[in-house]
């Protein structure tokens, strides 16, 4: 939540010496988030020029000026009121990104020309021989259109089927990430087992048309119904074995769904998917990633952060919840900067939301996962909740993987997801896989 458009540093030319001519790399990790960040360097007649790309918001050429003094660089990016110093060394700029008042190491190397860094969506685009199909359609929520993508097996027909419900945030069908692509994924490990699959644009995205702005997790829930329905009209699908495979705020839909449409979700798996108050989980949310960041959420700082959390789960509107919040975060720059997206219909709900409700009245299959190095949807916390809540629910825990189950070393690394090559553990895609299938037998 912590500064999501944080990105930046262009720099050029020479330093003692040193040719830095050309594109450079390097990750910027920034609270929860971490960002790639190329830098084009060129030095011209005319004088030093410097562009950045930043890949994972699909962002080019942004300008900064920069400066050279021996071998300290420092660029101002005035767009962003960012500055970047650094020091040459060796092929190696090594410095730090500062911007509203807060400061983060960033080193940038020399990038490899051909690099490929996500190798697993690279060798599906390599296949020429899918055993699958993929036919673009469109499906309707009331007055919003929804687009997707429809795998369908190429060999048999009456195929169960699956909807793919990504987490919060503007998500396209693939649910890209940091240029992740994990329903990419999915869908190509479901399809080539007989699986048909939906992936769908979010309101707003790609294809899809824009809700309202008030629309919360019930309007997306229902969005998830409507593709839902529309792989049951379809001719190659068996209606009664379609289910919902939903990512972090897509497996409380997933959830809900199945618990309120018993006729029409015929099976769930939660990917890391709330199981808990959303005023509890934010709290634990803000503590892990305090933690992964090095530092600890205690004393003052956490009786400030559950004060905000009680007042949003309290309030009844969002004009006297923005007054209290204003007044209690008036010392917290980083706080402060929120209280528009604290007080937004989305987040209202979410915090407001207990999963019980719909989790006690789980009856179909239900598969639910979660990696130990979960910063976002804690592990224990939310796994135990549904263990407790749905008895008959097949539940796995997995080592070292964190929200997006992407294999990692520790809590510290567990947040960069960027830097991560990989975009899936093989081990989830094949879990999920045959637990469908073995419910459907």
């Amino acid at each position: 939540m912590l500064l999501a458009t944080l990105i930046a540093a262009c720099i050029g030319t020479v330093a003692n010496g040193q040719d830095l001519n050309g594109a450079w790399q390097g990750t910027l990790c920034v609270g929860p988030m971490s960002l790639n960040v190329v830098l084009n360097l060129e030095q011209t007649e005319q004088g030093l020029t410097a562009t950045l790309d930043s890949p994972d918001q699909n962002a080019k050429g942004i300008p900064a000026t920069a400066t050279i003094d021996g071998d300290k660089l420092t660029v101002n990016v005035a767009m962003l009121g960012a500055k970047y110093v650094a020091t040459v060394d060796d092929g190696i700029l090594d410095g730090t990104f500062s911007q509203s008042g807060q400061s983060f190491p960033l080193r940038l190397t020399r990038k490899s020309a051909g690099e490929v860094d996500r190798p697993q969506e690279a060798a599906i685009a390599a296949d020429s021989n899918k055993p699958y199909r993929e036919v673009e359609v469109t499906f309707a929520n009331g007055p919003v259109t929804l687009a997707g993508t429809l795998t369908l097996p190429n060999q048999g027909n009456n195929f169960p089927a699956v909807v793919l419900v990504s987490g919060s945030g503007p998500n396209d069908r693939d649910e890209t990430i940091m240029r992740h692509k994990p329903f990419l994924l999915l869908a190509d490990a479901l399809a080539r087992k007989g699986i048909a699959v939906l992936r769908y644009d979010k309101r707003g995205v790609g294809g899809s048309t824009a809700g309202g702005p008030d629309d919360t997790t019930e309007q997306l829930a229902q969005d998830a119904m409507a593709a839902v329905r529309c792989l049951q009209a379809r001719p190659e699908v068996d209606p009664k074995h379609v289910g919902i495979v939903g990512h972090s705020e897509g497996g409380l839909i997933a959830i809900m769904n199945a618990a309120q449409h018993v006729d029409d979700v015929a099976f769930v798996v939660s990917m890391a998917g709330p199981a808990v108050k959303g005023r509890d989980l934010m709290i634990e949310q803000n503590q892990l990633i305090a933690r992964a960041m090095g530092t600890e959420l205690a004393g003052s700082e956490l009786k400030q952060l559950t004060e905000i959390f009680d007042l949003i789960d309290k309030s009844d509107d969002a004009a006297s919840l923005r007054a209290s919040l204003q007044q209690i975060t008036a010392g917290n720059a980083a706080w402060a900067a929120q209280v528009d997206a604290l007080c937004s219909p989305a987040y209202r709900w979410l915090i407001k939301c207990d999963p019980s409700q719909w989790l006690q009245k789980l009856k179909c299959p239900m598969l639910a996962l979660n990696g130990t190095l979960d910063s976002q949807v804690a592990c224990e916390t939310n796994l135990k909740a549904i263990e407790q809540l749905v008895p008959h629910a097949t539940i796995k825990r997995y080592d070292r993987l964190n929200h997006l189950f992407q294999t990692c070393d520790d809590w510290k690394t567990s947040l960069h997801y960027a830097a991560i090559q990989e975009t899936l553990a093989q081990q989830v895609l094949t879990d999920i896989t045959d637990w469908i299938q073995h419910i459907l037998r």
